[in-house]
């Protein structure tokens, strides 16, 4: 049985989220073992904010490359996976690149983004046409404003549907703009296949 995916319960846990919907995404719920939850947690939230406050800052670059890796890595019964953490120039949408690639080969992708000159986000990407980037946000918002057509809010017809889309050339700009994977100093993504 495959499950609906989840939606952040605080402000800070984008990467968490995305990562156990990634899972999901790929797996039957039966055949997640408890560990691979475990570790995703584990691993994220780990920023310090400048008053001793874990977690204020969400989860660093370096947390989500030890989490792909450790995910590589472990291997139980009817879970495997390979995951690829890509950064600067190797996060891009063209055709052929690794992120289509991984999406064509039935795999998922997290991905941050900007939503404002100071604050990145996790998405996950489950699809990507000539035109749009389709995503599920953990963020759940009714709409998003000031977009021009940009950027979409759908109303999913099922509990593991896309909830949000992008314009594909709006995503990939190296702008400070909302909803755009921004500078090429501070992209990252993780790209996540099943292997079984």
């Amino acid at each position: 049985m495959y499950i609906p995916f989840h939606y952040q319960v605080s402000e800070y846990d984008c990467v968490p989220t995305a990562m156990v919907n990634a899972v999901s995404f790929l797996f039957h719920r039966k055949e997640i073992p408890p560990m691979v939850i475990r570790h995703i947690y584990l691993y994220c939230m780990d920023t310090v904010s400048r008053d001793a406050r874990f977690g204020i800052g969400g989860t660093s670059k370096l947390a989500v490359r030890l989490m792909g890796n450790w995910l590589s890595s472990y291997k139980m019964k009817k879970f495997s996976v390979t995951t690829e953490f890509l950064d600067k120039q190797r996060v891009h949408l063209e055709t052929g690149g690794r992120i289509h690639t991984c999406l064509e080969d039935g795999g998922v992708v997290l991905c941050n983004m900007l939503l404002s000159p100071r604050e990145e986000h996790y998405i996950m990407i489950t699809a990507i046409e000539d035109e749009w980037v389709y995503c599920f946000d953990s963020y759940k918002r009714n709409s998003v404003n000031r977009m021009q057509g940009n950027t979409k809010v759908l109303k999913p017809h099922d509990e593991r549907a896309p909830n949000l889309k992008i314009k594909r050339d709006w995503l990939g700009q190296t702008g400070i703009n909302r909803f755009c994977l921004g500078p090429f100093h501070i992209r990252e993504s993780l790209l996540v296949w099943r292997n079984l």
